[in-house]
């Protein structure tokens, strides 16, 4: 018989990873946000040189970039969270939707691999490439 869930000894070491993630995303993003001064010649309204305008706005905006795609990284991180405490977690949603059409090796259990490379997985890799080409 398929193993259909991870242990609790198995759940608190993805739940210590996703917490190092999340404390390692706040840390960069508290630097990002400390380089990114609002005193800025961008904002200044009396700027008298504007040869590094175009460069500063640049870096201003892929400073905001990288911080929207970190808080949204650990938007994703505490949803994993809770699908731990809810008992769900590492469990593919497509096993969970229809077994039938998850081809995960481990059905219905997201290979524990991806899952400390990636813990906001909710689908194994197959069912992942299935989902991006619309065949599941």
């Amino acid at each position: 018989m398929a193993k259909t869930k991870y242990s609790k000894s198995e759940l608190a070491k993805f739940e210590k990873n996703i917490n190092d993630k999340m404390g390692d995303i706040s840390e960069n993003i508290h630097a990002v946000r400390s380089t990114s001064s609002s005193k800025s010649s961008v904002f200044l309204e009396n700027n008298t040189e504007d040869h590094n305008e175009g460069t500063e706005a640049h870096e201003v905006e892929k400073s905001f970039l990288l911080m929207s795609r970190e808080s949204d990284y650990i938007v994703n991180l505490k949803k994993a969270l809770q699908r731990i405490k809810d008992g769900t977690y590492g469990i593919c949603q497509v096993s969970q939707s229809d077994p039938r059409k998850c081809e995960c090796p481990n059905t219905p259990l997201i290979a524990k691999e991806r899952l400390l490379e990636v813990p906001n997985a909710t689908k194994g890799v197959f069912c992942k490439q299935k989902k991006k080409l619309n065949l599941v």
